[in-house]
């Protein structure tokens, strides 16, 4: 009876710590949504994460990759990059703690209670709780942090990450498989797999939160330009109106003389001069700043520019992505345009919207002189720092990417086009 309620009790926190575990890696990847998949997923996550890990056994440990990539598979959905990073950085964690873990216990059941049966039973499963306890407190000291992970990190960060975690992989591997007959000699090894897997963990959250701080620094810049200008524009309109009686009087003695022509001229500078530069592009502040800041550039370069904005609501494309589509693909249109020498030559267009539907089209369109050249899919820029530049078109493939839309790109000798859909 006793041994029943132990295995029962053990079963309930074999399916708790899974949960945990799912709950983590649902931080990092989209879930699927048919609820069959998301329950085998859980199952087979339980399974991964409370597999014992016995010295010199690599039955286990070997089976345990298979197991952990199928469940991800099943379970979530996602960049295939992504999915082997949370192995990367997982499986070491599972491996050394579960190995830790089940040892040193084990020692100490034998050395002090000994024998099997009910005693072995009681102990085995009370230990589970141990394992939940990890994973309780893991989830709660990343909590909310390893959200960010999967929305700013890149293809080429999750690789960087994926080399950091080879060392910890490849260490729990040669110390599974070559344990000594003294099995608490690898103990520091495993002890250190554990510690440098938590910190790569860490340290994923710490590179998205910087890039993010980096993002959110940009967004405010924006926003400082675009309320400079619009003080700027005010003081005009302040000096305007100071000066009216001036410049209607001005009008009434060219009527008065017969001068119409003179009138309407004189007219046409003053109204020019009321126009304020604090364009109203669409209705979001942040994204309609950047439009501002882009097309007074695109004016001070003397390029025929044409904007057609229609995102009159909040959308589920958040600003920073927003803005960096605008910003990357205005910056490369500008540039692109200022290396045409006649002026005339120089045009820019922009046509975005979003319909109630959740359907965001954008499409840019500009002339061009440079040759464009590709390397492997990927526009290589022209200019002499290539370290720096040529990272714009990539970074918004990347966001598109984020939420699995599509852009597509198309050239001639004269002309640069990119078009982006996303539905959301």
């Amino acid at each position: 009876m006793i041994t029943t309620i132990a295995n029962i009790f053990g079963t309930i926190l074999y399916f708790v710590e899974g949960y945990l575990f799912y709950c983590i890696l649902c931080s990092l990847m989209e879930p699927r949504d048919k609820l069959p998949l998301k329950l085998s997923g859980w199952v087979g996550l339980s399974m991964v994460v409370s597999m014992v890990i016995f010295p010199q056994d690599p039955v286990n440990i070997t089976l345990l990759v298979p197991l952990f990539l199928v469940s991800l598979a099943v379970a979530f959905r996602g960049k295939w990059i992504v999915k082997l990073s949370a192995i990367m950085m997982f499986l070491p964690i599972i491996v050394s703690f579960n190995f830790l873990w089940y040892d040193i216990t084990a020692r100490l059941f034998f050395k002090f209670i000994g024998g099997y049966g009910t005693a072995n039973a009681v102990f085995s499963n009370l230990s589970c709780l141990i394992n939940v306890a990890f994973w309780y407190c893991f989830r709660k000291l990343f909590d909310g942090r390893l959200d960010a992970i999967s929305g700013f990190l890149d293809t080429k960060s999750w690789f960087l990450l994926d080399v950091i975690c080879l060392a910890p992989m490849a260490a729990i591997f040669s110390n599974v498989y070559y344990t000594p007959d003294e099995s608490y000699k690898v103990y520091p090894g495993m002890e250190a797999c554990l510690l440098t897997s938590i910190g790569s963990v860490y340290l994923a959250t710490y590179l998205a939160d910087r890039i993010r701080a980096n993002m959110d620094r940009k967004n405010l810049r924006l926003q400082q330009n675009y309320y400079e200008e619009l003080e700027s524009n005010q003081l005009q309109i302040r000096k305007l109106r100071h000066d009216m009686n001036n410049h209607l009087s001005a009008v009434g003695e060219l009527l008065r003389q017969g001068d119409s022509e003179g009138a309407l001229e004189y007219f046409g500078k003053l109204s020019g001069y009321m126009e304020t530069s604090n364009r109203q592009f669409c209705k979001n502040g942040i994204v309609n700043a950047l439009l501002n800041v882009k097309y007074n550039a695109a004016m001070e370069a003397e390029i025929d520019t044409f904007f057609h904005i229609s995102i009159d609501k909040m959308i589920a494309i958040d600003d920073i992505s927003l803005c960096t589509i605008f910003a990357n693909t205005l910056d490369n249109a500008i540039e692109a345009c200022k290396k045409i020498p006649e002026a005339g030559a120089r045009h820019l267009s922009v046509k975005a919207r979003y319909t109630k539907n959740g359907y965001f089209s954008y499409e840019i369109t500009n002339s061009k002189q440079n040759t464009v050249t590709e390397k492997k899919g990927r526009i290589l820029t022209d200019k002499e720092d290539r370290q720096i530049h040529g990272l714009g078109i990539s970074t918004v493939r990347e966001m598109v990417e984020k939420y699995r839309g599509t852009m597509d790109i198309t050239y001639t000798e004269e002309k640069f086009r990119v078009v982006i859909l996303i539905i959301i």
